[in-house]
């Protein structure tokens, strides 16, 4: 016997030496005596918050001071003086309160209501400790202890899911500023290490209030029913009457009762100390009634949605309720659940019902038979879900997503996933259409709906039988609110232009009364007497309501033949272009001189407030542009006026030389390219006076009759009244009046040299 005291002591001794050597964390009450640090371990720095070292660093002593209650600090601690150079072991010291006077057997857990009950002296700041999942410790405070006949009173609250069972608490007190760690030591007031066991609480009375759930039935369809007990731990035995019962594993095991009964009652027989309350008084050995049902129902549509008016469940029903589930009513909790629909299968029947707004983590559905409160013939329960947020986005294909949900052509809706259902976006009449093919979503509004509108989806479970897989188990709206308008997308006037169906288009009437229709990116070439028959048509009956409203700037210029612009023929409009039934026409105007050009550009505004995608509209450069020109002539004829500077002329000895100032007025004939511009060389002829500033003793003055060619370049106002050129001239000159020696000598002659001419008065043809 004394060996095995030895043995025992032995063991508990290398116990406590390895709990002490695990240790993190020491807990002293303030003005205590010194505490060990345990064998082997010495402080290394000097101490924090009123703490000092004694015992040459094998012991510290707590903080003296009550502002120190709660503090804490680590001290690094070694195994000689010599090693605390190097890394060692962390200790935290943790000054508490001075500990409380517990009446151990006043504490009382009323664990379904999750409170615990305490009496005592000093509970100011107590703490109540459990055990938590992950190894840790959580605790309570003792805030605000109550006197009575000398004594404090006080409640903590704890967690619903403590044993019920006194004899298996896991409840702890530690004194105020302790802190609720996995690995402390606590010391008491005179330095010594209190075992575990001095802060266990065990209630002297534990009450219950479910022992089986509240809407507990017994469902014996299989000839053997069980229902799962609340607190388990709790329950010594039962007795059932004339049917037989049994526990098994936490669950109560009933034999299948006459057919005539509808529920039994069940003598419940708690452990010691252990009290139900959902009657008054309390009793050790409750009878509770439970009811029997014999059909069974489980609920197929998966959690329950809680917070939603629209809810609702799929419940299966077998057996002897298949075939009048019609007649039967359905309860969730005490409510009445409306029967949406009824669908029947082979070997089952399935109802829809509406739960409405539910707020539980979970809720038991109960089939009832008969009038009044009937007789339960089926449970089912299901835990419930929060709604699913939802936020949708809208994108038209080749588009940033929109803000808005467009009338005039379809949106894709991207939303969220579920898992274990599916979001099927629902149509709302007279607001917006909603589609739902291959896996994608569809919306557009109405074209008479205004204002904001909620997207609304169906909660749907694709794994039920159909129909049931379409049925609606909840509406959930988006999170957003979006106006219902127009989306203005770039109409494709470029690319339509060069097809048979423009959506616009230049024509013109030619000389024969034909019309004649431009091509973009060509030049028309029209006879200058058809300058009053071109016009734009913008062809509204052709643009789809799906590219909205259309922003356009129409731009329209005319050019002379020198390329200078006619300001008064300028045309710059902006046009807002909407589907119709019915083109718009824009005349051409302003072309008053042959070869005239006009110029007619079509271009979108880069307007980001009104065009979707308006950035990536290339700013100033025309969607679709036409050129005309007025003028189809291949020869012109027309006079001018020339002033010859520097002509020499080659004649006889006395009228050879430079010419002096001469002045003549010849026509010119010339061919015109297809831009109605002239040629360099032309036929030229006319009459010219010579030497009308020459020297009286000379006599050169003279009109002579030239002919010959010429070059001319125009400078100024070409093709008009007032071209200005410079030309270089070669002629055959015939005197017709003149005077001098040798009259005979200088009726002939040739003329060369440069000339400035004015004037453009002729004809084309």
């Amino acid at each position: 016997m004394r060996s095995a005291t030895l043995v025992f002591f032995i063991v508990a001794s290398a116990a406590l030496c390895c709990r002490i050597a695990r240790a993190e964390t020491l807990q002293a009450p303030v003005g205590g005596r010194p505490i060990s640090l345990g064998d082997g371990r010495i402080a290394c720095a000097p101490v924090k918050g009123g703490w000092s070292v004694e015992s040459g660093g094998h012991a510290v002593r707590p903080p003296t001071l009550d502002s120190a209650i709660g503090s804490s600090f680590d001290l690094r601690v070694a195994p000689s003086p010599g090693s605390c150079t190097q890394a060692g072991a962390v200790l935290t010291l943790v000054a508490t309160g001075a500990w409380p006077a517990l009446d151990a057997g006043s504490f009382k857990l009323a664990l379904d209501e999750g409170r615990l009950e305490g009496r005592g002296r000093g509970l100011r700041g107590v703490l109540v400790s459990w055990p938590t999942e992950g190894g840790g410790r959580a605790a309570d405070r003792c805030e605000d202890p109550k006197t009575d006949a000398g004594k404090e009173t006080c409640a903590w609250g704890v967690p619903k899911t403590l044993s019920a069972d006194p004899s298996t608490s896991s409840l702890q007190w530690m004194p105020s500023g302790a802190r609720a760690t996995a690995d402390a030591v606590f010391f008491d007031s005179d330095g010594r290490k209190a075992p575990p066991e001095t802060f266990a609480i065990v209630p002297s009375r534990v009450e219950i209030m479910d022992i089986l759930p509240s809407d507990a039935s017994i469902d014996v369809s299989s000839g053997v029913g069980r229902v799962p007990l609340s607190h388990a731990e709790a329950v010594a035995g039962v007795e059932c009457g004339g049917v037989r019962c049994s526990l098994e594993s936490g669950t109560l095991v009933v034999q299948a009762p006459p057919a005539s009964a509808t529920s039994i009652d069940v003598k419940v027989r708690l452990v010691p100390h252990v009290v139900y309350t959902r009657k008054n008084p309390p009793d050790a050995q409750p009878l509770l009634r439970v009811s029997i049902v014999r059909c069974p129902m489980t609920v197929v549509s998966g959690p329950a949605l809680r917070g939603s008016e629209s809810a609702r469940v799929v419940v299966r029903l077998e057996g002897a309720c298949m075939n009048d589930v019609a007649s039967l009513r359905f309860l969730v909790g005490a409510r009445h659940a409306d029967v949406v629909q009824i669908e029947r299968a082979t070997n089952a029947s399935y109802a829809v019902l509406s739960i409405g707004n539910v707020d539980t983590p979970g809720l038991s559905i109960t089939a009832v038979r008969g009038e009044g409160e009937g007789a339960a013939v089926a449970v089912a329960r299901t835990e419930t879900r929060p709604l699913p947020v939802v936020r949708t986005v809208l994108e038209i294909p080749g588009f940033p997503p929109v803000d808005f949900i467009p009338n005039n052509r379809r949106a894709i809706v991207h939303h969220p996933r579920v898992a274990g259902a599916e979001l099927v976006l629902l149509p709302v009449e007279d607001v917006y259409e909603a589609r739902n093919e291959g896996g994608v979503s569809t919306v557009q509004g109405d074209v008479n709906a205004a204002g904001a509108v909620t997207l609304e989806f169906g909660y749907r479970v694709p794994g039920l039988p159909a129909p049931l897989d379409k049925v609606d188990l909840a509406i959930l709206p988006d999170a957003l609110h979006r106006d219902v308008k127009e989306a203005n997308i770039p109409a494709p006037f470029g690319e339509s232009a060069f097809s048979l169906q423009p959506l616009v288009e230049v024509i013109c009437t030619d000389s024969e009364g034909r019309a004649v229709r431009a091509v973009p990116g060509a030049v028309l070439h029209l006879p200058f007497s058809s300058r009053d028959g071109c016009r734009v048509l913008l062809h509204r009956e052709r643009l789809s309501a799906e590219y909205g409203t259309q922003k356009l700037s129409l731009q329209v210029d005319v050019n002379k033949l020198d390329g200078t612009a006619r300001g008064e023929a300028h045309l710059s409009q902006t046009i807002v272009l909407r589907a119709g039934t019915e083109s718009r026409v824009a005349w051409i105007k302003g072309v008053v001189a042959p070869y005239d050009r006009v110029v007619i550009r079509l271009s979108h505004l880069a307007d980001e407030a009104h065009y979707l995608g308006a950035l990536e509209i290339a700013t100033g450069a025309p969607a679709v542009q036409w050129s005309i020109l007025f003028g189809t002539g291949h020869v012109r004829i027309y006079a001018t006026t020339a002033i010859p500077t520097g002509l020499y002329r080659f004649g006889t000895t006395q009228t050879s030389g430079v010419l002096a100032l001469s002045l003549m007025v010849i026509s010119r004939l010339t061919w015109l390219d297809t831009e109605g511009h002239e040629g360099l060389l032309g036929l030229e002829a006319g009459v010219m006076a010579f030497g009308l500033t020459g020297p009286s003793n000379q006599a050169m003055t003279q009109i002579g009759a030239v002919f010959g060619v010429g070059l001319s370049i125009p400078i100024a106002g070409a093709g008009s009244p007032t071209q200005a050129s410079i030309n270089l001239h070669c002629w055959a000159e015939e005197r017709i009046t003149g005077s001098g020696p040798d009259e005979a000598s200088s009726k002939r002659a040739i003329v060369f040299g440069p000339s400035i001419s004015v004037g453009n008065v002729g004809t084309t043809f």
